[in-house]
């Protein structure tokens, strides 16, 4: 027969705790995958109307550094 005692377990709190910025990472990167989708999904004059560069704007802007 086994016995088992919480008194001698370790602290759980660290396993907690990184199971927790575990699960929130992983909710954030769901969110801005949510959020690319969304975005992918509009046209082009949407996207002209909200501020997003063109593609010729953002050429521009990684050549010019």
């Amino acid at each position: 027969m086994a016995f088992f005692s919480l008194e001698h377990a370790s602290d759980p709190r660290p396993l907690v705790s990184s199971l927790a910025g575990l699960r929130a990472r992983a909710v954030a990167s769901w969110q801005r995958h949510r959020a690319e989708r969304v975005l992918e999904s509009l046209s082009y004059d949407t996207l002209k109307d909200i501020g997003f560069p063109s593609v010729d704007m953002a050429r521009k802007d990684t050549q010019a550094k």
